[in-house]
């Protein structure tokens, strides 16, 4: 009988060192969620991506259609991709953000940036001062406004 109760014993101990474990480790794993400043950086950071890439449905996607950023990206895309396959180039930008400011579903980011034309060395830009205006919509930050060099 006291190999029973010995046994039994040794169970819930087992057991409760094995919760208590697990409850110790789960705390040590969890994901803490990314703040809007991070999407928004993010969101800047993958346009720019797209823009590099000559990809125009990715830049899209990332801003509010009918919205500022939404024609800019659409002009760049109809005039400036062109020129620059024409001369057998290719824009590519570099930036730099300075801040993000998150207020509600609206955020600001301001940025420098500048761009090369790969494949035609005698041109390389100023550094221009930018700045973004996101949206949230529907949980997502989407770009309301977006400057591209002229």
């Amino acid at each position: 009988m006291d190999k029973k109760r010995y046994r039994i014993k040794l169970y819930f101990v087992v057991v409760i060192v094995l919760f208590s474990f697990f409850i110790l480790i789960s705390g040590c794993t969890a994901v803490v969620p990314p703040t809007d400043e991070d999407l928004v950086t993010k969101v800047v950071n993958k346009y720019f991506q797209a823009i590099n890439s000559v990809n125009r449905e990715k830049a899209l996607s990332y801003t509010i259609t009918g919205e500022a950023a939404y024609e800019a990206t659409n002009k760049f895309f109809d005039t400036k991709v062109p020129l620059a396959e024409a001369k057998n180039t290719q824009y590519e930008y570099t930036f730099n953000i300075n801040t993000v400011n998150v207020l509600s579903d609206a955020a600001s980011v301001k940025f420098t940036y500048s761009f090369i034309l790969i494949g035609f060395t005698d041109i390389l830009s100023p550094i221009f001062d930018g700045d973004f205006t996101l949206k949230k919509v529907n949980g997502v930050w989407l770009l309301k406004t977006a400057p591209l060099a002229s």
